[in-house]
């Protein structure tokens, strides 16, 4: 179990990895290979079913004249067998500007929710679901 919760753990660095190299092979990595994923950002209308539009929708994402991670040092993580499921609650950080990753740095508030399914031995999420607390 131990080592269960290392791997979905460590599955969060691999988001923030991927998010500041705009790597979408990484990030999509993270996901289970069928069509059966959905992400929800915090946006109106951000929702996608699918590898292909969620890699579309991430790749629009990395496009964006700014490189984001997450703060992950309040986060939730429970496990049960093959099913686990991970709550973040802190800040969407902003890095550089005019297309540069490095530079100014700001910060706002975001949670997101991932459930991921332990599938021949890997943890893969199914779902995440992000949101702007005091936007609702």
């Amino acid at each position: 179990m131990k080592n269960d919760q290392v791997a979905i753990r460590s599955s969060l660095d691999a988001l923030n990895a991927a998010c500041a190299n705009r790597d979408i092979r990484g990030f999509m990595e993270l996901f289970s290979d069928t069509d059966d994923i959905l992400f929800v950002g915090s946006d109106k209308g951000e929702v996608y079913q699918g590898r292909k539009s969620t890699a579309d929708f991430m790749q629009m994402l990395f496009g964006l004249p700014f490189v984001f991670s997450f703060d992950l040092n309040n986060v939730t993580l429970r496990q049960d067998g093959n099913s686990a499921w991970i709550f973040s609650d802190g800040n969407m950080i902003h890095t550089g500007d005019k297309g540069k990753s490095t530079g100014k740095v700001s910060s706002k508030p975001y949670r997101f929710s991932v459930t991921l399914v332990k599938h021949d031995g890997r943890w893969k999420w199914q779902l995440f679901h992000g949101s702007v607390p005091g936007v609702e």
